[in-house]
């Protein structure tokens, strides 16, 4: 039996004794359809009339127990998710701040472009095209680095699969709309630079 908790490893082998050789704390399990809160007093009750000097305490339903077993594992998981949060809002703005300067530092070109006959969706298709190459650079070392720390993951989750490819396609899928969106606005930004402000400096 896994006595200590739902994560553990390995179950341990388990001994029943009798009830009367039991000590005097006994836990007692019960299943009702009813809410855990009105089934307390119940419980009280029915222990009062058989020993009105027995104290009842520490009645929890199992969701309940379930859930403070899981706190030392969620504990973590749960920071982990508030810094994947902030990280991906990073990615959004680091990858708007790379093009966006990109899209500064080749303002001329742009013009030039332009002014030799380069349509708008021709320039907005370049600047896309470098988003998308940081994107899958990214997406690349982010496989290789989730291969590396996945043992350390599936210590920390309860029955975590050795590698949750589904996990892993999501957040890809995530990390890819959030680098698109941030990629189309200097995008559409270099797409409607006008050619004679960009060759005069302006």
């Amino acid at each position: 039996m896994k006595q200590d908790g739902l994560t553990e490893n390995h179950a341990l082998d388990s001994i029943y004794y009798p009830f009367g050789l039991q000590s005097s704390n006994v836990e007692v399990v019960a299943r009702t359809s009813m809410a855990p809160d009105f089934l307390a007093s119940s419980l009280r009750s029915a222990v009062g009339e058989i020993d009105p000097e027995l104290p009842v305490h520490d009645i929890r339903s199992m969701d309940d127990r379930i859930s403070n077993s899981l706190v030392t594992q969620r504990s973590p998981v749960f920071l982990w998710g508030i810094f994947s949060a902030v990280s991906l809002l990073l990615a959004g703005m680091g990858t708007y701040g790379v093009l966006a300067y990109a899209v500064a530092q080749r303002r001329r070109e742009i013009g030039v472009r332009m002014a030799l006959g380069a349509q708008p969706l021709a320039i907005c298709r370049l600047f896309l095209f470098i988003g998308l190459r940081q994107l899958t650079i990214g997406i690349v070392l982010g496989v290789i680095g989730t291969a590396l720390v996945e043992r350390i993951v599936g210590q920390l989750l309860f029955e975590a699969p050795p590698f949750p490819v589904a996990t892993l396609v999501s957040t890809a899928v995530v990390i890819a709309a959030v680098s698109l969106a941030a990629c189309l606005i200097p995008s559409r930004r270099a797409a409607n630079v006008s050619p004679m402000e960009a060759l005069s400096g302006d």
